[in-house]
């Protein structure tokens, strides 16, 4: 038998080769090492490369100066996590490296996004044994101004209409060609991580506003998360995630 093609060689063929939200459910931490000074080098100037809004100064604050770690998965993610804080990003174990909500929420304006409206958001989040769909394009709200610059595999947010933190992060399966010749339809953004799945869970159930409830996203002018921290946490089991 011949030997196996690595995922990492197979995302290099033109198939596409990803896969959506692998926190969709439980997975387990399987090794746990240090990055080298070259290595949290060069994967910050990758991400102020990719995300110009994503200064030194906020890297600083979200990566630290210090060590960074790097969190092998069951699912085939890993995990960068400064510290002995939240995991800061993550590999989606196809090449793709994204910000997680807990770095989203310290700077909402990271990264482009698709605005949606609250009841959309339902469908978004993963619930009993369901892992959460995928941002449909009839559901994105167009403002007036567009969708500014939109490609393939573009990575970008999504947020409800009325509320600035983001509930999700994923890459666009289409481009502005695409919209353009067939309209607002079909599937538009494959979602790698949302609110409620277990990478949210893992990282502490944290929520960033009273807008983001156990079952939903609503409109929030930034009021104190305190009632919904409570009611979103229970809404998980205690092994969601298990390090």
């Amino acid at each position: 038998k011949g030997a196996k093609t690595p995922r990492s060689s197979l995302c290099s063929q033109p198939q596409p080769c990803s896969m959506s939200n692998v926190f969709k459910g439980e997975f387990k931490v399987t090794t746990q090492s240090l990055m080298g000074k070259a290595d949290v080098k060069k994967l910050r100037s990758s991400l102020q490369a990719e995300f110009p809004e994503l200064t030194k100064k906020a890297l600083d604050g979200i990566l630290g100066k210090e060590e960074v770690g790097v969190l092998k998965c069951s699912n085939g993610s890993t995990l960068y996590v400064p510290g002995d804080g939240p995991a800061a990003f993550f590999d989606d174990g196809f090449g793709g490296v994204y910000p997680t909500l807990t770095t989203l929420w310290r700077i909402p304006d990271m990264m482009p996004e698709l605005v949606t409206h609250a009841p959309v958001s339902k469908f978004l989040l993963p619930k009993d044994r369901s892992a959460g769909a995928d941002m449909m394009l009839p559901g994105v709200i167009v403002p007036p101004e567009g969708l500014g610059p939109l490609e393939l595999g573009q990575k970008r947010c999504i947020r409800v209409e009325g509320n600035k933190m983001p509930i999700a992060v994923g890459k666009m399966l289409v481009s502005a060609a695409d919209v353009k010749g067939s309209g607002m339809k079909g599937k538009g953004m494959e979602v790698k991580h949302v609110y409620h799945d277990s990478l949210w869970a893992y990282s502490g159930r944290k929520v960033p506003n009273d807008g983001f409830l156990a079952d939903q996203v609503v409109a929030s002018e930034g009021a104190p998360p305190a009632a919904a921290a409570a009611a979103a946490a229970a809404l998980l089991p205690a092994s969601a995630a298990s390090p």
